[in-house]
């Protein structure tokens, strides 16, 4: 019987410092990375990823703080957002010539503003089906806010958000 991350082993893994946004926490974690990419790890179809060095802060009264713990195993249905912390270069397969559009998404618990990128060549019709092609999509310049808690708001320069969570995704 294999287990859900079997597939992991043997692979070129690495460890990658990132922010994750659940609907009740962010957390701060490095978490283990094939081939040196978050975009590659959290797209894949196994359901769980390795954490360490986990830090928690409360979004929601009653979720509880963490601070250093060593290790972890995270679901990535209950990731609403993730980004790396530092810059990745750019994938291999990126297009040179790409455009921004204004891009509004909403889960039941928060909201990611920012732009996503598309190849310039695409036909704006098309924007919609290229987000939601892969489960974990990417915004960027973005502002993420928590519903119903005064004062969670913040400014990044990147996530993936959830595809799976989303309520509704509005472009400009």
């Amino acid at each position: 019987m294999s287990s859900p991350t079997a597939g992991a082993i043997g692979a070129n893994l690495s460890w990658s410092k990132v922010d994750v946004l659940t609907s009740f926490e962010r957390l701060t974690a490095e978490i283990q990375v094939r081939g040196g990419r978050l975009r590659e790890t959290i797209n894949d179809p196994e359901p769980l990823f390795h954490m360490r060095n986990v830090s928690a802060e409360p979004l929601v009264p009653g979720a509880v703080p963490l601070s250093g713990v060593p290790e972890g195993l995270f679901n990535k249905d209950f990731v609403g957002g993730i980004r790396s912390v530092e810059p990745e270069p750019p994938p291999a397969d990126m297009v040179a010539e790409m455009i921004r559009r204004y891009v509004m998404f909403q889960a039941t618990t928060f909201m990611v503003t920012g732009a996503a990128e598309f190849p310039k060549a695409t036909e704006p019709a098309m924007h919609q089906e290229i987000l939601m092609k892969s489960r974990f999509f990417p915004m960027l310049d973005v502002t993420i806010t928590i519903f119903g808690v005064q004062g969670k708001s913040w400014t990044q320069p990147n996530i993936w958000v959830n595809r799976d969570l989303m309520l509704a995704v509005f472009l400009g």
